[in-house]
């Protein structure tokens, strides 16, 4: 992407895998004694533009990119919620021209946007607004994930 070319499936999938097992072996390495014996939870920050890369971020089918896909199993059932900052392209081309010194640049955009598969229904999504405050869109998205944890992390 640095280079101005978009990623494929078979780019991002080990990446995406690796992330899913990261975050599986971190919570249940790290346990935290005030959560009542429950493992602990991370951030994860990605685009996972389509479905088939938050499924397997949820670590739902270790089969998401097709039949060549069997390294992959999930090992817990570590609960995945996603927030999506919904925002046109104006809005987002905006922001990512203001950033200095990211590896991916504004001309990149047109590729993320054909392939987004918008989340929006998919039962573990929280939907905030691009064009609110960081601190608005971090407030919503608490409150939201609390809301899918059924009362609160």
């Amino acid at each position: 992407m640095s280079n101005g070319i978009p990623l494929t499936d078979e780019d991002r999938q080990p990446w995406l895998e690796l992330v899913r097992a990261t975050a599986e072996r971190y919570t249940l390495e790290n346990p935290q004694g005030d959560n009542q014996g429950k493992a602990c939870g991370v951030v994860v920050t990605c685009s996972a533009l389509k479905r088939c890369y938050r499924d397997l971020l949820r670590g739902r089918n270790k089969n998401v990119f097709g039949s060549n896909s069997d390294r992959f199993e999930s090992q817990s059932s570590l609960p995945s919620y996603f927030v999506f900052i919904k925002g046109d392209r104006e809005v987002i081309s905006k922001r990512m021209e203001r950033r200095k010194g990211h590896y991916m640049k504004a001309n990149m955009l047109d590729s993320q946007f054909a392939d987004l598969e918008s989340p929006e229904g998919e039962d573990d999504v929280v939907v905030v607004d691009a064009e609110e405050t960081t601190l608005q869109q971090l407030e919503k998205a608490k409150k939201g994930i609390a809301t899918l944890m059924g009362g609160g992390f």
